[in-house]
């Protein structure tokens, strides 16, 4: 069975944000979440806690060590799980250890464009924050980021880096030497890099994912199954330090892991665990709507320009010759009933472009495509 595959109406019933907040005209294809049918050993996991009762309190050594496991298998990273806490999430996890790191206030960098939460957070936690454009392949700018680093440094402002790996919303996914040019800086410049690594497993090639502290043990990782495995309802992450950043991991206060849900931990103990045969299926697919996308493309909308994502499901389409002005997002959603997410919404960079969601339906995504031509 086909785990994207179900049809308009099926989906319709669903009560998440991305079937609710448009009209029924409106084909969603905007917020990063699956039309997924989920991992069968997870359904399994949270039926039975609540058949059991089983809705207390995280106890989240499993979750940890399932990690862990899945960590060496997927990526030959080993894992310390003294070094690794329960957060709420992936960014409450990097709000909290930006407040450790930048107690007193500080700049956060962060790429433009990149995931549209990071510049949210960072205001939520009091502290500015700073742009530093990718190249024109969605890939890092280490020069860019020196310049960033260096002026910081000279303001007498203390910084982190947001790092984005694999990359949101382009689907880039960093090199080693890249990473290893990045933590370089990081340390010249003493500024630590905190990764976001939520879509590691939605990489093509697991090789090709580098987990960010394999080359810097200065740094910190959030990570959760909340995108690959589809539980971004079900709230539980992870933080990580790298083996000279386990003190940042200390002064975190415990309450910070308290906030985790029992059942979803309990869902990515599952999910690290036994979800491995759906994760490829997912991939599979997710692949195969790519193509489906390229060839829609090509036939019906040929000025359209992107760059095929490495990872993700997500497709970061620069559709400035169009003529559908400033906000195409806006433009697409009133003409053609298609929701997409608005480009300028990942950062001055973004203007002219739409990130269009790939985990749902072929049928779904053929509509839509055929939709933004008729009106393109």
């Amino acid at each position: 069975m086909r785990i994207l595959g179900a049809d308009l109406q099926t989906n319709r019933r669903r009560t998440s944000v991305k079937w609710r907040a448009y009209g029924p005209d409106v084909l969603p294809l905007w917020v990063a979440e699956m039309d997924a049918l989920l991992a069968p050993p997870i359904v399994a996991e949270v039926v039975d806690c609540m058949e059991r009762g089983d809705t207390g309190y995280p106890w989240p050594q499993p979750f940890i060590e399932a990690f862990a496991d899945f960590a060496d298998r997927t990526w030959g990273w080993q894992v310390d799980p003294a070094g690794v806490r329960t957060v709420t999430d992936v960014m409450v996890g990097m709000e909290e250890l930006t407040r450790v790191l930048l107690p007193d206030g500080g700049q956060v960098i962060m790429d433009d464009p990149t995931y549209d939460g990071f510049a949210l957070h960072a205001a939520n936690v009091r502290r500015e924050y700073a742009r530093v454009r990718l190249d024109p392949q969605g890939r890092l700018d280490l020069d860019g980021l020196e310049q960033a680093f260096a002026a910081a440094r000279e303001a007498g402002a203390p910084a982190v880096y947001w790092l984005c790996n694999p990359q949101n919303p382009t689907g880039t996914v960093p090199t080693r030497d890249e990473l290893q040019g990045l933590a370089d800086l990081a340390t010249a410049y003493d500024v630590q890099v905190i990764s976001d690594e939520i879509h590691a497993p939605l990489c093509d090639d697991d090789t090709e994912f580098v987990p960010y502290l394999t080359v810097d043990p200065r740094g910190l990782t959030a990570t959760s199954p909340g995108k690959s495995f589809n539980l971004a309802g079900l709230k539980a992450g992870l933080v990580l330090a790298g083996a000279a950043a386990g003190e940042v991991l200390d002064q975190l206060h415990p309450v910070v892991s308290y906030a985790a849900s029992h059942v979803a931990v309990r869902a990515g103990t599952v999910a690290y665990r036994d979800g491995r045969p759906w994760l490829d299926q997912v991939r599979t697919e997710i692949g195969e709507n790519r193509a489906l996308l390229r060839a829609l493309l090509d036939e019906h909308l040929p000025p359209v320009q992107w760059q095929e994502p490495r990872s993700t499901y997500l497709a970061w389409l620069d559709v400035s010759a169009l003529g559908l002005g400033e906000r195409p997002g806006t433009t697409l959603l009133k003409t053609a009933k298609v929701a997409l997410s608005e480009g300028t919404n990942y950062g001055p960079a973004g203007a002219g472009h739409v990130r269009l969601n790939l985990a749902t339906s072929p049928a779904i995504i053929t509509e839509a495509i055929e939709r933004i031509a008729a009106v393109g």
